[in-house]
């Protein structure tokens, strides 16, 4: 309900949905199928990219875990507040990415100042190259 009324009402400038019409918009969403995925441009660095998320020394695959890359919790990530985990599924063609859409891009979504630093995945010491593995992988599901 938060994301809705951020997009619908803060961003958008719109009428704030009703409980019934957010609980609507919400059950539509779930519904609909995952973008067809994109074929990664560069395997090797996809599956680089895949051994850093789901390396515990990175974390991403703690809380995106599962047939959905998500664990449908809650969490205060460095980004503003509490959020419920997104799927990562077809994250490529969501953008703007986070609550507040401060990452126009994925490679924008690894700028601390926008991406909650390490509280949200302990990428600060990664070298750009490995951002460059991790945005492959993410553009790959």
């Amino acid at each position: 309900s938060h994301l809705v009324h951020e997009v619908f009402t803060n961003r958008m400038g719109g009428t704030p949905l009703t409980v019934d019409e957010t609980t609507k918009l919400g059950n539509w969403l779930d519904a609909q199928p995952a973008p067809q995925q994109l074929a990664a441009a560069n395997v090797t660095a996809a599956a680089r990219g895949r051994a850093l998320f789901e390396s515990s020394t990175v974390g991403c695959s703690s809380c995106h875990v599962g047939e959905k890359l998500t664990d449908n919790a809650s969490y205060d990530v460095g980004t503003g507040g509490l959020f419920q985990v997104p799927s990562l599924i077809g994250v490529s063609a969501r953008t703007p990415l986070l609550h507040d859409g401060c990452a126009g891009t994925l490679y924008e979504r690894f700028d601390p100042a926008c991406g909650g630093g390490d509280l949200h995945g302990t990428t600060s010491d990664l070298l750009p190259a490995q951002i460059d593995d991790l945005v492959a992988y993410l553009e790959a599901l």
